[in-house]
């Protein structure tokens, strides 16, 4: 498999990557060029299969009608895979400008394109992912065949387009070891952890007004990360109007650790997907008030076995009712480097400011 010819990001690319957030259920904007044996009456009848045998695959016939068709082919013809490129950014920059709201959220994909720029038997899949704080931009050329199952794990983040790449022997800066230093073989040590990878960390919140801010105070948050932020998930205890009483976390905990925990095995330990930065089993940051950024938050450590295998979310619950939890309060800006130093080297929970959750 090859990758497809030069392509560079054009000025406006940066500004509105930086800018623009999108959803699960965003729409990858599907292209073709005149040059192409490919014509608009073609590329929409194209696209309703690929999503429609996809839906097949995960939903069986009876509800392919109403599933959500993640491909947008837009019916003008291009004269080059560039020109295509210039477009999309061009859309979203416009799409952005006219947002009254300046946290909605696109319908469209913004970090990849398909491109026809041959037959209606293979496409050009480009995508731009950031690596080391700089947006890089690859393409590679797919068969029909595998184009729904690769786009919706992009869409998804259950797929690194570097890696898709590298499955593929083609060589793009998403996968470059020269570009991307912190590019990770994605298997295990010998203690079962993804190599070179440090865990997510679980926030809990007394409310979402509490704790969607807190995102963009924690040390190291990335707003402008393609796929959201790379080390805390926020999750929900019992719906978006109140999430945080202390029984409920000491039950649903655990419960979101085995629910990680099988993700990992859903992808057969190949990665890269979340798992490959797997929840931290007993280490997660409550957010105990409304005011985080001047009381701060708590890291909070919960004594159990680790062990998920054969348990139910019932007999979990009731481990985690039973589990001690120690908690050190710190200035929000600290939390998630105190979490990582806990995990990396363990912590004397004798030492001042260690106190047990009641």
């Amino acid at each position: 498999m090859t990758s497809g010819p030069p392509v560079h990001l054009p000025p406006i690319a940066i500004g509105v990557l930086n800018n623009i957030r999108c959803d699960d259920w965003s729409r990858v904007p599907v292209y073709f060029l005149s040059s192409s044996e490919l014509s608009t009456a073609l590329l929409g009848p194209i696209c309703d299969s690929l999503t429609r045998s996809y839906a097949i695959d995960v939903l069986g016939e009876g509800q392919v009608e109403d599933y959500h068709e993640f491909l947008q082919p837009i019916l003008t013809p291009f004269a080059s895979v560039q020109d295509c490129i210039e477009h999309h950014f061009d859309s979203l920059d416009r799409w952005l400008i006219e947002q009254s709201e300046p946290d909605d959220w696109s319908r469209i994909y913004p970090h990849g394109i398909l491109v026809f720029n041959k037959n209606d038997q293979e496409a050009l899949l480009i995508h731009v992912d950031q690596n080391n704080h700089t947006w890089y931009i690859g393409s590679i050329y797919l068969p029909i065949t595998e184009l729904e199952s690769r786009l919706t794990s992009l869409i998804f983040g259950d797929e690194w387009f570097g890696d898709m790449c590298a499955e593929h022997d083609v060589r793009v800066p998403q996968n470059d070891p020269n570009i991307n230093e912190n590019y990770k073989e994605h298997r295990k040590d010998d203690t079962g952890a993804w190599k070179n990878n440090s865990p997510r960390f679980a926030i809990f919140s007394t409310g979402w007004s509490h704790a969607l801010p807190v995102l963009g105070m924690l040390d190291d948050a990335h707003e402008d990360a393609p796929f959201g932020h790379a080390d805390v998930e926020i999750y929900s205890l019992t719906g978006s109007m109140y999430l945080g009483e202390k029984d409920k976390l000491r039950k649903k905990f655990l419960a979101y650790v085995a629910a990680d925990q099988r993700g990992e095995r859903r992808h057969g330990g190949e990665g890269p997907c979340l798992s490959c930065r797997p929840l931290h089993k007993s280490i997660f940051i409550d957010v105990d008030n409304p005011e985080p950024r001047i009381k701060g938050v708590l890291v909070c450590t919960m004594e159990w076995d680790g062990d998920t295998d054969g348990k139910s979310d019932e007999q979990l619950a009731e481990i985690g009712s039973e589990a001690k939890i120690q908690t050190k309060r710190v200035g929000v800006a600290f939390a998630v480097a105190t979490a990582k130093a806990i995990s990396a080297n363990g912590v004397n929970q004798e030492s001042a400011g260690w106190k047990e959750k009641s």
